[in-house]
């Protein structure tokens, strides 16, 4: 059963504390490259916020599907869509929880800083789920925080390193900060094609810190 209280991600978009104005992530581009190579026809966009990486996808000639919490993201990816006239990708309001779709019915999957958004548990399911909607001998790939980033110890505490922002754009939305040996414990249905740890600099001091992981589900 859903509950009726408003997403904080909602929240986050309904009240403009969000906006996506970057452009899609290089890795992303060049992972929309191998999935053209391995013939991959139809992608899930997990948590596309307002769609820089569907959009990105849905002009190389996939068939999208962009699912978001946030139905204001998904309006603003409607709109977006329509101004460049793509046609080719499906917008499904949803959590990642437990994913609307058959079994085996995605040819690849991206999953950018969104899979961080809950408690361990929560992430382990919404792995599993990202597990059963692939099909044998498609691709992910996924960026997700690391213990590493600065922003670790914000806000109230959850669990280890999973903490409630309770300041900024995205106070009142769940952060989990993984270290390698956890994040791969997630994967471990999956074959792991590549996990690299990438650090950025920023002005308050310390790093934004990623993993960036390729996987293959065998």
């Amino acid at each position: 059963m859903r509950s009726n209280k408003t997403h904080p991600w909602e929240l986050a978009w309904r009240e403009e504390r969000w906006a996506e104005t970057s452009p899609p992530l290089p890795v992303i581009v060049d992972f929309a490259n191998v999935l053209k190579r391995e013939g991959a026809k139809r992608i899930l966009d997990l948590g596309c916020g307002a769609g820089r990486h569907s959009i990105l996808l849905g002009e190389a000639g996939f068939q999208v599907v962009a699912l978001d919490i946030s139905e204001t993201a998904l309006k603003t990816l409607e709109a977006r869509l329509k101004t460049a006239s793509i046609d080719n990708v499906t917008l499904v309001r949803h959590d990642m929880l437990e994913l609307p779709f058959t079994s085996d019915y995605f040819d690849g999957v991206i999953c950018t800083n969104v899979l961080h958004h809950g408690k361990l548990v929560q992430i382990k399911r919404a792995t599993e789920e990202v597990h059963r909607v692939m099909r044998e001998g498609t691709s992910a790939f996924v960026v997700a925080l690391s213990t590493a980033d600065f922003r670790r110890g914000n806000g109230r505490k959850l669990e280890p390193n999973t903490y409630v922002f309770t300041e900024g754009e995205e106070r009142g939305i769940i952060h989990h900060f993984f270290s390698r040996h956890e994040l791969q414990s997630c994967f471990k249905e999956f074959e792991v094609v590549s996990f690299e740890e990438r650090l950025l600099p920023v002005e308050e001091g310390g790093n934004r810190a990623h993993f960036l992981v390729r996987l293959r589900k065998s």
